[in-house]
């Protein structure tokens, strides 16, 4: 079993105080199965939490749910005074839980929320040199470019907001190489079960076909020796109980528990 390739497997989504209700990002549809549970079934030893993007109350008792982690990497609470606020609560839980970084979700989107590299700056220095910041950015979306940042952020979440064959087949191999040479920081690409950027909230599995091809894309790139894939994100454990995407699921779990026994660790 390959210990290494695991660590580079994560899980994004939200803890669940209670069960059988819609949680962020879903509509209406129910979730039964919290972040620490759909991070265990797929063997996903890391957990990206977003409770802590929408608000700060009870973060210690669903940091509870997930203190089994290797890693946390925590969401940010929106706006320039938020995010100093959000980021210095989670310096303080990081004494008690194995939290390694925060992200800045929809990183300088052009629909998004305004950042400034003197925002990040202040970001750095609020969380210190100890935790890790990471941004999203979405291949096939207008972004800024993160230059500016580089001295301040350590990661990028690399996302395709509508997946295509010809991305995986075609672009997907010179992207994680172009941003590796340009940026040079850590990077991981994510993958949506649900498909999110066809059809927004309502529910939606992935296509089957186009849903193996991209996780084969992505293994092959963590096996990769140019190593310019650091990891890699599932979003999120909000569909996974729900029988629309068993499918999915169930083959993600199989082609995961392959990879990981078939790949030597040396």
């Amino acid at each position: 079993m390959n210990s290494q390739m695991r660590d580079k497997l994560w899980m994004w989504g939200y803890t669940q105080e209670k069960v059988g209700v819609p949680i962020p990002f879903t509509a209406s549809t129910k979730s039964y199965c919290s972040l620490e549970d759909a991070a265990a079934y797929f063997g996903m030893p890391n957990t990206i939490f977003m409770n802590s993007m929408h608000s700060l109350d009870n973060l210690e008792k669903n940091l509870d749910y997930i203190s089994g982690s290797k890693n946390i990497i925590c969401g940010l609470l929106h706006g320039p005074e938020a995010v100093l606020q959000s980021a210095a609560r989670i310096r303080e839980l990081a004494a008690k839980y194995p939290i390694k970084g925060v992200v800045l979700d929809d990183f300088l989107q052009l629909s998004g929320h305004p950042t400034t590299p003197e925002l990040i700056r202040k970001l750095r220095e609020t969380l210190g040199n100890e935790l890790e910041i990471y941004c999203v950015i979405y291949s096939d979306l207008n972004h800024l470019d993160i230059t500016p940042y580089l001295e301040f952020i350590d990661g990028i979440i690399l996302w395709r907001w509508v997946s295509t064959e010809h991305f995986w087949r075609a672009e997907f191999g010179p992207l994680l190489h172009r941003f590796k040479e340009q940026y040079g920081k850590k990077l991981f690409h994510g993958v949506y079960l649900q498909n999110y950027g066809e059809y927004s909230s309502a529910a939606a599995p992935m296509d089957m076909e186009l849903w193996k091809l991209q996780w084969q894309k992505i293994l092959s790139a963590l096996r990769s020796p140019y190593h310019h894939l650091d990891g890699c994100v599932l979003l999120q454990n909000g569909w996974v109980s729900d029988f629309r995407f068993r499918d999915q699921v169930v083959w993600l779990k199989e082609t995961l528990d392959y990879f990981c026994a078939t790949t030597s660790d040396r």
